[in-house]
């Protein structure tokens, strides 16, 4: 019906509007479609809010969560985690340390296990 309102008729090169001789219907008509426009807006925008707070909420778990994996860290394993952080290499952690490099080795692999990733970049990721 709403298509009707907009239409335009050529009859003879003349343009004319469908429905210009019943103005109270073409209001009526613009009035519900604004009106219908209004309830997309306000629905998507409640639906965006309840998205947003899902998302903050799941986020607060995940970091709840990893905060408590990293409390179960040793003492050393938080030295070598928080020089990792730091953007540490091995070479500059073991030399920080002084420990071997089989034991820098035992210690990012515990860690790695003890918060259940794989990577350094994965690690990095989890921190921010």
């Amino acid at each position: 019906m709403s298509s009707l309102a907009i239409s335009i008729r050529s009859s003879d090169g003349e343009v004319v509007y469908v429905l210009h001789k019943y103005p109270a219907l073409m209001f009526l008509m613009v009035v519900t479609s604004s009106f219908l426009v209004a309830i997309y807006f306000i629905i998507n925008k409640r639906k965006l809010a309840s998205l947003s707070n899902e998302i903050k909420e799941h986020s607060q778990i995940s970091r709840e969560g990893f905060d408590a994996q990293l409390n179960g860290l040793t003492d050393r394993q938080r030295e070598v985690y928080d020089l990792i952080i730091q953007g540490k290499t091995n070479k500059e952690i073991i030399n920080k340390l002084f420990i071997e490099q089989s034991t820098l080795k035992s210690h990012i692999n515990q860690i790695y296990g003890k918060l259940n990733i794989n990577s350094r970049s994965e690690l990095k990721s989890k921190v921010k």
